[in-house]
């Protein structure tokens, strides 16, 4: 009998180290599924009560932040309270709620102005213009929807705004509202010798001379509920290059611009997609990044900016 004891042993901490891996998920599995009933019974009483609190939306952060948007008109108390009452506190006791109050007005302007920029983007992507950009539109003090053309274009700003509001007015039908007035701005920029005129979209790691490297903006795992992302830093002036990189996991598009002083420089990025931009002749002082989704839904990726004197390989990310 002696013999089999060795086997019995390897057996039994098999069996023993099989059931705590086993409870160990089970656990991990159920605390995930505890987390999604939670929300899921939240979103019920939510969703019963948008017409008389008057709830545009609401949505759920990583942070375990609830982020409501209501009428202006309606009570931001009474929905806490509704909440309060209606949900098990030990539920609501896992979230953050962040309320916002906007006018009916200014949600459906919104909601038309970016239909517009959709239009007007899907017929720039069609007909492959490609030195054009569509900026994100303006809402307030009145609905405007700016578009960039450089002044070398073939084609004139003001042929080229006539030509996006005749496709506008073919598109009509497919506007939720038709008595939002608005403006399309066509702004003229000089693509030679200006600062960010030379960034060159690169998926290589370009060289720099010189002795340091800086990374002065490196956020990953950004979830921006907005859908807006902006970051600043100090360009130096002993210092005339810098990279900037932006992971988009957002399923849909963005714009990354740079804006310096008075001047703004866009570029498109794909859903899903990861690009590197390479500026060489950078003027000193204050740059920012904005990072915005096409349509207004959540920003998820990466943004990194280095600062360079240096080859940029030597970037442990980007």
């Amino acid at each position: 009998m002696r013999k089999f004891v060795p086997v019995l042993v390897i057996v039994f901490v098999v069996v023993l180290v099989t059931n705590i891996y086993a409870n160990n998920y089970d656990s991990f599995s159920n605390e995930n599924n505890n987390d999604e009933k939670r929300w899921n019974r939240i979103v019920s009483v939510l969703d019963n009560a948008m017409n008389e609190f008057g709830l545009f939306s609401f949505q759920k952060t990583p942070d375990s932040t609830i982020f409501i948007v209501i009428d202006e008109t309606k009570s931001e108390l009474q929905l806490k309270k509704h909440l309060e009452k209606n949900v098990n506190k030990t539920d609501l006791s896992q979230f953050n709620i962040d309320i916002t109050k906007i006018s009916l007005q200014e949600v459906e302007t919104e909601e038309f102005m970016s239909i517009v920029s959709g239009i007007v983007y899907d017929y720039i992507q069609e007909k492959n213009y490609n030195d054009m950009q569509v900026y994100l539109p303006l809402i307030e003090p009145e609905p405007i929807l700016k578009i960039s053309i450089p002044k070398s274009s073939e084609r004139s700003s003001e042929n080229m705004k006539k030509e996006l509001e005749d496709v506008l007015a073919s598109k009509s039908a497919e506007l939720p509202k038709k008595d939002i007035s608005y403006e399309i701005q066509m702004i003229e920029h000089v693509d030679e010798s200006t600062i960010e005129s030379d960034a060159l979209i690169s998926d290589v790691v370009e060289d720099f001379q010189g002795t340091e490297n800086h990374l002065n903006i490196s956020d990953t795992d950004i979830f921006k509920g907005n859908g807006i992302y902006k970051m600043s830093w100090a360009q130096p002036s002993d210092s005339k290059a810098y990279k900037f990189h932006v992971t988009n996991n957002t399923g849909t598009n963005v714009t990354v611009q740079i804006q310096q002083s008075s001047h703004t420089q866009t570029y498109n990025l794909v859903a899903n997609g990861s690009t590197t931009w390479v500026q060489s002749a950078a003027s000193s002082g204050d740059h920012t990044i904005v990072v915005t989704t096409y349509d207004g839904r959540i920003f998820k990726g990466d943004v990194f900016v280095s600062v360079c004197d240096a080859p940029l390989n030597q970037l442990e990310k980007l």
